[in-house]
């Protein structure tokens, strides 16, 4: 696969990610630029993101497009509609001779299994579950957006964290630090003033507080451990609701963890993983193989209908 050149982008709530690889698995060039969730921005927008990122990658590389092949999993991608409009602005560029597109969870999946079964549950600004078995069966469990669900992302648990703040400052709650990490995070001297500071506060700047209920549960604050064992019940909800669809409750399978929210590592991570142990649920957490963005490129082959066996071992051993 000497001349092959494949693009894989990896769009969420927060950034998006682009990746260049040639056929021998290695990186010619990466970009990283602003969301390309369809779910917070027009299909159009959305893509047009894609794009951008996809070009300063090949900018950057110094390849000309039309590549192989692009693969694209974003956030919103999984609904019909959408992905139509998404698909038309992303073939009309004429980047890739072959463009294919799916839901960033199933990116994720790819990259972290190498295209094996098993379940990702992505913990960024949003939350979602998602599998597929060696058939090609999908299931998929939450990620319904911050006012239906994101149990377990960090907009609910930045969330979490300003009511137990507020909670605390008017008696209701127990006392938490969390009440002096929230003023110093808006600048106030008083919380009585943070209904006006929150006034219009868009979602990714509710889920940037939740770094600030990691750190003070690590350090044993009770109410932001209790935030963040929650948050781990809820994500571990949506993975035996996966495996169950999946008929999975008592064959184990790969769990791939994905998302600015495991970064907080034991707080979320353990939480999560007792709660599946109480549930029976036969998940076994594993390293990701390669990231999302890595993954969207693998699905990029494999719509292109290349041999992906040797070009996953050929990424193995570059990044070995």
């Amino acid at each position: 696969m000497g001349d092959v050149v494949l693009l894989g982008v990896d769009g969420g709530a927060s950034k998006t990610r682009a990746i260049l690889i040639n056929g021998a698995g290695d990186t010619l060039a990466s970009s990283v630029v602003r969301s390309s969730s369809a779910y917070h921005r027009e299909p159009e927008e959305a893509a047009g993101v894609v794009l951008d990122a996809a070009r300063e990658a090949l900018a950057r590389a110094g390849v000309i497009a039309p590549v192989t092949a692009l693969g694209a999993g974003l956030a919103g991608a999984d609904d019909t509609t959408i992905r139509g409009r998404l698909m038309q602005v992303l073939t009309a560029a004429g980047i890739a001779r072959v463009v294919t597109l799916d839901h960033d969870a199933a990116a994720a999946l790819a990259g972290g299994t190498a295209l094996e079964p098993g379940i990702v549950i992505i913990a960024g600004t949003g939350s979602v579950a998602f599998g597929m078995d060696a058939g090609g069966r999908r299931a998929r469990a939450g990620g319904w957006g911050p006012l239906l669900d994101d149990e377990g992302s960090g907009y609910a648990v930045g969330r979490a964290i300003l009511r137990a703040a507020m909670r605390a400052y008017d008696g209701r709650g127990d006392a938490t630090v969390l009440v002096e990490l929230v003023k110093q995070r808006f600048g106030l001297t008083s919380l009585r003033a943070l209904k006006v500071a929150v006034r219009g506060i868009a979602i990714d700047e509710v889920a940037a507080l939740a770094p600030l209920g990691a750190g003070a549960a690590r350090s044993g604050d009770a109410v932001a451990v209790r935030i963040l064992v929650r948050a781990g019940e809820g994500l571990a909800a949506m993975v035996a609701a996966a495996a169950r669809a999946l008929g999975w409750e008592t064959s184990a399978f790969p769990l791939i963890t994905a998302g600015g929210m495991f970064e907080a590592e034991d707080v979320l991570r353990d939480p999560m993983i007792r709660a599946l142990g109480a549930m029976g649920c036969p998940a076994q957490p594993v390293p990701a193989a390669f990231s999302a963005e890595v993954g969207a490129a693998l699905l990029a082959a494999q719509a292109a209908g290349l041999g992906t066996r040797q070009l996953i071992d050929d990424l193995s051993r570059t990044r070995a």
